[in-house]
């Protein structure tokens, strides 16, 4: 294939040296100190400012303040005054108290920085030689160098326009690399650096009150977005989608879900109807719109050229809920229940780039290797669940789950069970806890027992079976995916 530049780049940001031209595409510009951020609409860039009321950064996105129970808008006031001897510390304590959507740059005092919320769901790609930053690569590059630094061997290798993704900080475009989670980037001299987790995650004493706590931050978090305008709430069969319902259970009865309802939904549908009537929600289906090939290509190519596969052709289908403020959808529990781990596997345990690479699923490839290794050479101390978790998180969960960020600007997504205080009670659970899935199901049993009547991602009779089949035919190469899992 011969990329092409995408003609539409709503939403999407870069972010420069203060001295550089405005961005030719961008509609809105903010100078900070030795820093510039521009964008397109809709996007929305709130100023920050520190206890001494200092601008120090600014964050992108939607920002949500979920202890006080306020989405910010215009200004946001922080509580302490910016050290630049601590301030990963400052971010952790005073941008990492917001769930939502969000980016944040930093730049006072000397210190610039770009750092993503807990699962990078405004996910950000830089080019190390420059130093810039932006949504994607189209944001970074003008439209010869979008084509010239297409990597059409590794796009084709990784199977991107069926089911594939570019893992571990790699991109389409040879030179521009995707910023993981729990890095920030330093934009004075190009370079990526974790700031948390710095050593193992101690496990907690309490795990019940930890999960308690993050269902807390999902509920205050719908609270507070339902207090800033319209919201809907997905609902499937799954266990985020029935943990969220659980959560927001004192006002479920006033919330909208809506469920996808399409071939490879129909279970979904079902036991979304069955939870719908039990307990008297307001729900309705989405039917199934697919794009066209232009609509296909327009998407991929928002896309910065890194993901493909079912979004890229049912994603109309979600084009209704332009309707209201907030979408808010189930993603980020994975990260409490063991994704990459397998039964064998022990606390102490070695765990190679070959074991992370054959837990992602995809065709190896020794630049994905390579980049695997490099991450593992720099992960914190932990042992071997730590490890796979973080590897979870930080190379696939973030490089997957939101590369497509930009693409839908008319519908705004909303992960509420993203958070830091979530995700570190999620990796503080014990081994057992994780194994067996007892963030989701000891939650719902503590919060509201009568929804584990209806079963999880199961019918619960003979169509379980059927469902399994059709699927594996409808798509054998995700049965080589599994077995290539299988084997790490």
């Amino acid at each position: 294939m011969t990329p092409a530049r995408p003609s539409s780049l709503a939403r999407q940001w870069a972010v420069g040296p203060v001295e550089a031209p405005p961005h030719p595409d961008a509609e809105h510009g903010l100078t900070l100190d030795r820093v510039r951020i521009d964008w397109l609409d809709p996007l929305l860039v709130h100023p920050a400012l520190d206890a001494r009321g200092r601008r120090i950064g600014a964050f992108l996105g939607h920002a949500v303040d979920w202890r006080r129970g306020v989405v910010p808008h215009g200004t946001v006031r922080l509580d302490e005054a910016f050290s630049p001897d601590d301030a990963d510390g400052f971010v952790e304590r005073q941008v990492f108290r917001h769930t939502g959507s969000w980016a944040f740059v930093l730049d006072a005092d000397g210190v610039s920085r770009l750092y993503l919320d807990a699962d990078g769901t405004l996910s950000a790609v830089y080019d190390p030689e420059t130093g810039r930053a932006g949504a994607t690569a189209a944001m970074l590059l003008d439209d010869d160098a979008y084509a010239a630094r297409f990597d059409g061997e590794l796009h084709r290798h990784l199977d991107i326009l069926r089911e594939g993704w570019f893992p571990a900080g790699l991109t389409a475009h040879r030179g521009i690399s995707r910023l993981l989670v729990n890095h920030h980037l330093d934009l004075s001299d190009g370079t990526a650096r974790r700031h948390w987790p710095t050593g193992p995650i101690p496990e907690t004493a309490e795990p019940e009150a930890a999960c308690l706590q993050v269902a807390e931050q999902t509920r205050r978090t719908v609270e507070a977005l339902r207090a800033d305008g319209t919201l809907a709430a997905a609902l499937t069969g799954g266990n985020e989608s029935r943990f969220l319902l659980a959560a927001c259970r004192p006002f479920a009865g006033e919330l909208d879900f809506v469920t996808v309802d399409g071939p490879e939904t129909r279970r979904d549908v079902d036991l979304a109807r069955r939870l719908a009537a039990r307990f008297g929600l307001n729900h309705r289906t989405l039917a199934l719109r697919r794009a066209d090939a232009a609509g296909q290509a327009r998407w991929h190519a928002q896309t910065g050229h890194c993901m493909g596969g079912s979004n890229m052709v049912s994603h109309p289908t979600v084009l209704p809920l332009a309707e209201v403020d907030h979408f808010v959808v189930g993603f980020g529990g994975e990260i409490g229940r063991g994704f990459f781990w397998r039964p064998q596997d022990t606390a102490d345990m070695a765990v190679t780039a070959e074991t992370i690479e054959r837990r992602m699923g995809m065709a190896p490839h020794p630049r994905v290797r390579a980049a695997v290794a490099a991450w593992l050479a720099d992960a914190p101390e932990g042992d071997a669940f730590q490890t796979l978790d973080l590897a979870y998180l930080e190379l696939r969960m973030g490089c997957w789950g939101y590369a497509l960020s930009y693409v839908l600007p008319e519908v705004s997504h909303v992960s509420p069970m993203v958070g830091r205080t979530a995700y570190e009670s999620m990796l503080s659970l014990p081994p057992a806890w994780r194994r067996e899935n007892r963030l989701i199901l000891d939650t719902i049993g503590l919060l509201w027992p009568d929804l584990l009547e209806v079963p999880i991602n199961r019918y619960g009779n003979f169509r379980d079976g059927l469902s399994l089949l059709t699927r594996a035919l409808r798509n054998p190469h995700l049965v080589a995916k599994k077995l290539r899992k299988l084997r790490g």
